[in-house]
Order: C-alpha cells, then structure tokens, then sequence
C-alpha cells in the first residue's frame, strides 16, 4: 500500500489532510525561503569522482560539479563549447583544443593547459587502475600542451567519436590539488571543479551539500538556480516516499509507476514523466562463460524471446504517457548518433516459442537464473512470469550495482535482465557498441563479427559510412537474438509543486541540479 493511500485510508481523513496538507505547504514554503533543494540518492555517495565511481548517482551530481572540454546540446544536438572554446581537426590522428580563458576552479585557482595535459596524463597512465579506462581513454595516445591555453590530442589511430568521449567522459580537475594527493580517490571526498554547483561535504550517511557557483562563467552549460542543494542518502523507495510525504525531500526520482499514480492525486505534489535514453534489456549468455550452455543454441534464444511479450511489459510496468509509442527496434536508442537498424527484434509468438524449444529439445523448458538489479528488478520479475507460459523457470538474482558488476564480470550471468543508458547518455553509439561488443568481462556475446564492427566504426569519419557500419552489427545483434530491448525507462520525477524541473538534457535520471529552481 502506498503512504498517500495510508494517509487517505484512515478514519479522520479530513482533518488529517487538511492537517498534512498544510504542514507540507509550510515545509515547502521553508526550503522556498531557504532556496535549498532536497532530493534522495539511491545508494550513498562516499566519493564524488568519476573516474573512480561511475555509477548513476554519480552520473546524476557530478556534472555539476565538474566540467569537461565540451558540452552536448541534447536538443539541438550539436556539440557547444565549455573549457573549451574551439577545436580543429589537424590531421586523421591529431586534433586541437582553445581554452577557455579567466575560468577558476571552486578554491580559486585558474584553469589553463596544464589542468587538462595532468588529467589525461592521469586517465592514461597504467598505474592508474579504473573501471572503464580502455573503453573510455583507450584510443589516446598522447597530449601536447602547445601554449597555455592551447592543447592538442593524439589518438592512436583515427578516432571518430572523440568528440563524444570529452564531451562525457574527461572532466577536469585542479592538477595541484590531484595531483597532490597520494591517495587519487581521495579527491572525491573534497572534490574541486569548475562547474555551476560546489561541493561543502561529501558524507556517505548525511550526503552531499551543494552551494551554487556565483562565479560560473558563460559556457556551455547552464549555470545553476537555486543557492543550495542536497543529495540524502536513502536506499529504500517507500522511505523515499515517506520522506517526500512528511517534508523532509522536495525531489523524488525513479518513482515506481503505481507510486507516481497515487502520489499524483495529491494537490501538494506534481508529477513529471521525463522520457530518457535508458531503457532495459535482455542479453543471453552465448558465448557460454558460464557454463550454462543452453543459450549457444540460436533456437533456444529465440524461444526466449518469442516468449517475452513487450507490449504486456509496458503496458503493466510503464507509465501511460509513453504506451502510444513505438517499441524499440534496436538496442541503440534513435537519438544517439550513428543508431541505425533494418532488422526488426523478435516478436512475441507463444505458439513459436514452443515449437522452438520441441526443435531443440527442450519441450518441458528448462531452469535459467535472471541477474538483474536496480529498476530493471520488477521487469525482470514480469519477464520471469511470462516465461513460465512455456515452461521455463526462472529464478531472479535481484543484486546491487557493484555485485552485479562483480557477477557480470566473472562471467557467472546465465541471463541479464538490465538497463543501458549509453553511458550516462553519451550521444554517439559508439558507446553502445564498445560496451557490448568489445572484448573484455562485459562482452557475452562472443560474436567476432561485432567486434570488428566496433573496431571499424571508430575509424570511420564519414557519418554515412559509419552509420553502414553499425546498421550491420545491430541488425546482426537482432537476428542472431543475441539481446533485445524490453522497455523504455522513462524518469517518473514526483516534487512539490513549487519546484520548477526545467527539461534540455537527456540525463538519465531525469532532471539534472543546474535546471532545478523554485516558482
């Protein structure tokens, strides 16, 4: 039962939300005076940083903290200056960066050439030891620093979404205070950026407090709104909930779609549903790490996902605002640069499904393991119930983040249920293609051809030919069934109605701390 129905249950309702009602009003009211925002994290934050801690929480308050090199319009799509006030290709491996002049970090300090050389010089050193550092900073090979606001990128071989990569992937730190410490992740529990938001503490039980940069320069980005912010830790959603009900968080995020319905009735409340880039998926193990052997067989995976009713699962599990849409073709999302596909994903078709699995011996079914973890939990739960309409049973391994990443990892995942958001809404596919179809613990595919799809769309300049390239390796993803999308992950944001969630950005929680005021 939801808190909003347990309030609107009880004997003395009128009174009671009379009495609730006020006091809500009277909390906003206060954090209004106080231009402060508060909004819940899902899993505590003990270092703001990242490189060292790339999970969604970061993904969502880092990026007002820090800066990168250039900044991506989601709307208009183009890619806009921040540190970085111009840039030109040189030649195939090489291509040149202009910095932004006057720009100073959060204690002070000036930002020039030699803040951007430390921290590639960093990401690249291999005794710098991170999650993500090949698929991310593999392709460089070297940094020049050409004068002091000047600086130029060498790849090791031509590298066309290089754009894309420092636009999400290289933010940029003061090389006196990191490269001072002796401990580098260190850094993230007193971190310093140049971004519209600075950071007062970093506390894994209280969280992190925010102040508003009133020295943000004029880039890129916006700059931010409000004077303070802080992000809670609190792992529970109901908690969440009750916390958004009593007044003690004015921002809720990642709303179960029942929960956003009921809190929806509620006057003091507004609810937003923000389309996103994410999306969840379902990802056999066929190149059989696992030892499971049954998803070598094509047939078997087919069955699977003849099984699978897509419809049924946003139906029940997505809010109606984006039933009326089209189901995803492939396992790259429209938006992002280079997505192309011609094969259509497998269709739901019981009657196939069960002639599938008699064809491959299987007519009973068989016993499989779903891993599965954060919001991608209760559609791996309806993707276990459907099935069982053709007799496959299904257990779900519902783990947080890092032991999933662990489990996937070890190559221990029989069959992944799981979201994707391009790396935290990167825009090039070239993101989707590494994650997948590189070599390496998340590759579970096995499929060579992928592999050299991906190789040879990074040298591809030419967007067509790119775009030729990839079309081949989704539609080959799809007619082998190696993976199929399940279901859009929209952000269903739920906040007191004097909070204004200004859109421009695909942010894959759904709202972004630069683009949050108060009416």
């Amino acid at each position: 039962m939801s808190i909003f129905r347990t309030f609107t249950s009880l004997a003395v309702t009128g009174a009671m939300i009379a009495g609730i009602s006020a006091f809500l009003v009277g909390s906003a009211f206060a954090q209004k005076s106080k231009d402060t925002v508060r909004f819940g994290l899902y899993q505590p934050i003990k270092i703001l940083d990242r490189i060292y801690n790339p999970h969604p929480e970061t993904n969502l308050t880092a990026p007002a903290v820090f800066d990168m090199l250039l900044f991506y319009d989601a709307e208009k799509r183009i890619y806009k200056p921040q540190l970085a006030t111009s840039w030109k290709r040189i030649n195939k491996l090489t291509m040149e960066f202009s910095l932004r002049k006057g720009v100073k970090f959060h204690d002070g300090s000036d930002f020039d050439a030699d803040d951007v050389v430390y921290m590639v010089k960093f990401v690249t050193d291999p005794k710098t030891k991170f999650r993500f550092k090949g698929s991310r900073f593999g392709w460089i090979a070297s940094i020049e620093k050409v004068d002091k606001y000047t600086v130029r990128f060498k790849s090791k071989r031509p590298y066309a979404p290089i754009l894309s990569r420092l636009a999400t992937g290289l933010p940029i730190y003061p090389s006196n205070v990191h490269g001072a410490l002796k401990v580098k992740s260190d850094f993230g529990r007193n971190p310093v950026g140049t971004g519209p938001y600075k950071v007062t503490k970093v506390d894994p039980n209280k969280g992190i407090f925010f102040e508003k940069n009133e020295n943000y320069y004029n880039g890129g980005k916006p700059a931010g709104i409000v004077k303070k912010l802080i992000a809670r830790p609190i792992p529970d959603k109901q908690t969440q909930i009750a916390e958004l009900m009593a007044g003690g968080l004015d921002i809720m995020y990642n709303v179960p779609k029942d929960q956003g319905e009921n809190l929806a009735e509620n006057p003091n409340f507004s609810i937003s549903v923000t389309p996103t880039v994410s999306f969840v998926y379902v990802l056999f193990d066929s190149a059989d790490r696992s030892g499971f052997g049954h998803f070598k067989n094509k047939k078997i995976r087919q069955a699977v996902l003849h099984a699978i009713d897509r419809k049924a699962l946003v139906k029940a599990l997505v809010p109606s605002q984006l039933h009326g849409q089209p189901l995803q073709r492939a396992i790259c999302h429209d938006w992002h640069v280079g997505c192309v596909s011609s094969v259509p994903p497998t269709k739901h078709n019981l009657a196939k499904a069960k002639k599938l699995l008699a064809e491959a011996g299987l007519s009973n079914g068989f016993d499989v393991e779903i891993t599965t973890w954060g919001p991608s939990r209760q559609i791996a739960i309806a993707v276990s119930g459907q099935l069982r309409k053709v007799g496959i049973k299904a257990k779900i391994d519902s783990l947080k983040i890092g032991g999933f990443v662990k489990k996937r990892a070890r190559g221990k995942v029989q069959m992944f249920v799981s979201l994707w958001d391009n790396g935290g809404a990167a825009p090039d596919v070239d993101v989707t293609a590494g994650f997948f179809f590189m070599k390496g613990s998340r590759n579970y595919m096995g499929d060579k051809e992928l592999t050299a799809a991906h190789a040879a769309g990074q040298v591809t300049f030419d967007l067509n030919k790119r775009k030729a390239v990839y079309q081949a390796a989704f539609d080959r993803v799809n007619d082998q069934a190696y993976m199929m999308p399940l279901v859009p992950l929209p952000v269903v944001l739920a906040h007191t109605k004097d909070i204004v969630i200004h859109g421009g950005h695909k942010n894959p929680e759904g709202f972004e701390l630069n683009r949050v005021s108060w009416k």
